[in-house]
């Protein structure tokens, strides 16, 4: 078996989970950022932009962002197009894991920081966010781990990653199996590492949380 194809189609995978885990925690933080505003028209806008999303599924995503907004002029190649679909999916989940990550911070700690004249987007800069982080680090590595499995949707517009490669080495070939076990192997070396890592820190934040 020829593994090349498969090296270079691991690489646009790794591209495509990274691109979109990027976006999706920039914004994912933004939103967080701007609900902790508590802005009630502002938060009811992102509730439903959030719900919207998570109840979208991401291939349809990805279909709007490579087809549909092509009508509008707006064109993007099939990498591009998958890391801002799947990033965006992915960002109304993230921001969920920041909100529940900045509940972990007393209201006493922002009433302090008000007495102290600090405006409500330093405190949470400056007090909240800081401490909200390092809850965040778990959800965040397992957002990285669905991320790279989801990123064989890429497959749909035309990216050349594991699945579309691995598709087409099956039609050449002929080894489904052979082909399909790589594949499996291929992710659980990926995976169980950042799971493993994802449920040690998630274990060190609840120990610290307990100990708070």
């Amino acid at each position: 078996m020829n593994f090349a194809p498969f090296f270079s189609a691991l690489g646009v995978t790794l591209q495509v989970a990274i691109g979109a885990w990027i976006v999706a925690t920039i914004v994912g933080l933004v939103i967080a950022g701007l609900r902790e505003l508590e802005i009630p028209i502002v938060d009811r806008l992102l509730g439903f932009v959030v719900t919207l999303v998570r109840a979208t599924p991401e291939l349809v995503l990805l279909y709007i962002v490579f087809f549909g907004i092509a009508y509008v002029g707006i064109r993007f190649d099939a990498i591009p197009a998958a890391v801002i679909a799947l990033g965006i999916s992915e960002g109304a989940f993230v921001s969920e894991y920041f909100r529940a990550a900045i509940l972990t911070v007393t209201p006493r700690q922002r009433a302090a920081a008000s007495s102290l004249g600090m405006s409500s987007m330093q405190t949470f800069r400056f007090i909240v966010l800081p401490q909200a982080v390092p809850f965040s680090i778990p959800p965040l590595v397992n957002a990285f781990v669905g991320l790279l499995k989801m990123a064989t949707l890429a497959s749909a517009v035309g990216a050349p990653e594991l699945i579309y490669i691995a598709r087409e080495q099956m039609a050449l070939t002929g080894d489904i199996l052979q082909i399909a076990l790589l594949i499996i192997i291929i992710y659980v070396i990926i995976t169980i590492p950042l799971t493993l890592a994802a449920s040690e820190m998630e274990t060190r934040v609840r120990s610290r949380l307990a100990a708070a």
